[in-house]
């Protein structure tokens, strides 16, 4: 196990610059040939929160502030790192079957595949940050310098896709099955998730099941960084448990990909 790690992060640091360019190479091909081309980048998650603001803050009537801000903008701060997330898990688990044609004919560090998916998705993600940023200044409020903690938060995104990520691929080659189940399971962690509703005013001991979902301290971190300018003792236990599991998945991941590699060109 512990020579899978070590193989994998080996191949992933020699290989960083091609992954990197790879990455690239797939933001550009993302929308390639039309019109918008990587505006499209913005638009998208423009649109999807124009579409979650009407359906709940106009369709269900829950725009109702939340901490001292408008629905939308609580809602936005959230959202936009979901899509990110909700993007990689989708996409992740195709990431290898979809770069079988290479796989074939040529020797590839195969590490590298799953990892520059989360990449690329990150780098549309950044953008849209940016965009966060501006609206939230535009709209008279400030940011605190708490406010830089969320770059830690995006690498705890970062950490925990990829460590899914090589599980993800890896799985989806041996059965398809996994895809379908996974489908099932992003819609459920959507619901869940503090993306949408609130889950502060729900029960002590319910809150605390749901924070054991890692993505809950990565979407609350945003909020609490961006929105209260809090440091990141706020979720300090937390924190502990997001990291364990990151890295037990990490070195799960790691091992599962090295296990099965020589099987992949088979099964592709």
């Amino acid at each position: 196990m512990w020579n899978s790690l070590k193989t994998v992060c080996l191949e992933c640091w020699k290989n960083r610059y091609r992954m990197f360019r790879l990455a690239i190479y797939d933001l550009k091909a993302m929308n390639h040939g039309t019109f918008l081309g990587g505006l499209w980048n913005l638009v998208n998650p423009a649109l999807q929160l124009a579409v979650h603001w009407l359906v709940f803050a106009i369709g269900l009537n829950i725009g109702a502030q939340r901490g001292g801000y408008p629905y939308v903008i609580w809602l936005m701060v959230g959202l936009i790192p979901w899509i990110y997330i909700s993007e990689v898990l989708f996409g992740a688990m195709t990431s290898i079957y979809g770069f079988r044609g290479i796989l074939k004919n040529m020797s590839f560090p195969l590490a590298i595949v799953p990892i520059k998916n989360v990449l690329t998705t990150w780098m549309v993600h950044f953008w849209a940050m940016i965009i966060v940023f501006a609206i939230f200044l535009l709209a008279g409020y400030h940011l605190g310098i708490n406010s830089l903690f969320v770059l830690y938060y995006e690498f705890c995104a970062l950490a925990f896709l990829s460590a899914y990520a090589l599980i993800a691929s890896t799985i989806t080659v041996l059965t398809k099955d996994f895809q379908k189940l996974m489908s099932s399971v992003i819609r459920l962690l959507y619901f869940i998730s503090p993306v949408v509703w609130d889950q502060g005013h729900l029960s002590e001991p319910l809150r605390t099941i749901l924070k054991l979902n890692p993505f809950a301290y990565i979407l609350d971190g945003y909020r609490e960084s961006i929105l209260y300018n809090s440091g990141l003792a706020i979720n300090l236990w937390q924190g502990v448990y997001f990291w364990i599991i990151t890295l037990i998945l990490f070195i799960y991941g790691c091992y599962i990909h090295i296990k099965f590699r020589k099987q992949f060109i088979d099964l592709l």
